[in-house]
């Protein structure tokens, strides 16, 4: 009953959760506002495509290494501590990234807003604190969406500001709303009451105790199938349009307008009202198989029309499991284990996001090489599907499909 008041109270005012989703926002927006302008500016101070490849995977490896970490400090010093800090520190990486006169700079600017991806799974433990198993869903698909809506706007600004007044500005306007955020929060943003830090014992071993778990397990491997194969889709979806259709940059990055849209569309509002008839389990599965079905035909799309029907299908099947995946990561965990497992999961989606474009870039060239140019979208298609069996074993591992409400 107290969990319910707390959430029904947080919620009633929205001022916390208002927070929340900025915080998930500016994150993304930090990584995706300098994508159209990250190799020309490391070109502009000297660098080769080699060291622009390098800078990239610094930000991942950074994140994979530091969000596990740092969400579960979370577990024991606070969300409301951990996310301020992370604030703080993402407002000065932005500015030093902005300012760069040498390379070594932008790798410093890079790598410190690496270490503050940890922002989301802490928002997301945050929301699991303040929220019944019920509501969960709801308003973390609000946060998807949030990340959805900075994938959509970074790139148009980053493209824009840094075609007009250079290559730091964009980088200082995500240092200013990085302040501006962190001044908002402090005031704004009260520590969960229903969360007791004392209560917390901060130990790694207690948080890999819960990862054994095979539910857990299961997520995780879910979790991780999963963004291999959107990777796969994401790493060559560009070269393929090229290929298929002579796209440029501009159609290109319509495209991706199009695909965002939907998946902001799919987790702020189809999601809550496909949750009222299904259980999420059941949301997983329809989620595959759209995503499935989707990149099966995209694979033999030759019409612009039909693109976009396709396109929209993957975006959605996509939305669904983003979702209902952290979901059930967050149902499954112990209270005082909410960031440390979601971290893991944000970590893990870093390290798809880290080797799978090479494998990517290699399964399209064959297919180029061997006439079959969507040969790509198969295989994502196939690693997809890989995940059904893992689900079905998870549904065994319950009573019923409704977990988490127990």
């Amino acid at each position: 009953m107290n969990e319910k008041r707390e959430a029904s109270g947080v919620f009633a005012r929205r001022s916390a959760f208002s927070v929340l989703f900025l915080v998930v926002f500016l994150d993304n927006l930090g990584f995706a506002i300098v994508v159209p302008y990250l190799y020309f500016y490391v070109l502009s101070l000297g660098g080769s495509a080699l060291l622009y490849g390098i800078l990239l995977a610094s930000y991942s490896a950074m994140s994979f290494i530091f969000t596990p970490v740092v969400a579960r400090l979370s577990d024991r010093y606070g969300r409301r501590k951990i996310l301020l800090i992370a604030l703080a520190v993402a407002s000065i990486a932005y500015f030093l990234f902005g300012s760069a006169h040498v390379i070594w700079l932008l790798f410093v600017g890079r790598m410190l807003s690496g270490t503050t991806a940890a922002t989301v799974p802490v928002a997301q433990a945050y929301v699991a604190d303040v929220t019944t198993p019920n509501q969960r869903l709801k308003y973390l698909g609000y946060l998807g969406a949030a990340a959805g809506t900075a994938f959509i706007l970074g790139p148009a600004i980053g493209g824009t500001l840094s075609s007009l007044f250079g290559y730091g500005i964009p980088s200082f306007l995500a240092s200013g709303l990085a302040l501006t955020n962190l001044i908002v929060a402090y005031f704004r943003l009260p520590e969960p009451t229903s969360f007791n830090t004392k209560k917390t014992v901060l130990s790694f071993r207690a948080l890999l105790a819960v990862l054994r778990k095979q539910k857990i397990a299961l997520l995780l491997g879910i979790y991780f199938l999963f963004f291999v194969a959107f990777v796969f889709l994401q790493a060559s979806l560009s070269p393929w349009l090229k290929a298929v259709f002579g796209f440029g940059s501009f159609q290109t990055g319509l495209v991706f307008f199009f695909v965002g849209g939907i998946s902001v569309l799919t987790q702020a509002v189809l999601l809550p009202a496909l949750s009222k008839r299904l259980s999420r389990l059941n949301m997983t599965l329809l989620g595959i198989g759209v995503l499935f079905v989707g990149l099966l035909v995209l694979a033999t799309v030759g019409n612009l029309t039909f693109l976009f029907v396709v396109a929209a299908l993957i975006s959605f099947g996509f939305g669904i499991q983003i979702v209902t995946l952290n979901t059930l990561i967050s149902l499954n965990t112990p209270k005082d284990a909410q960031g440390g497992s979601l971290g893991v999961a944000w970590a893990i989606a870093g390290l798809a996001q880290t080797i799978s474009p090479v494998f990517a870039a290699s399964a399209f060239s064959f297919g180029v090489s061997v006439g079959f140019d969507g040969l790509v979208f198969i295989i994502s298609a196939a690693i997809s599907v890989v995940t059904v069996p893992l689900v079905i074993i998870f549904r065994k591992q319950n009573k019923s499909e409704t977990i988490g409400e127990k």
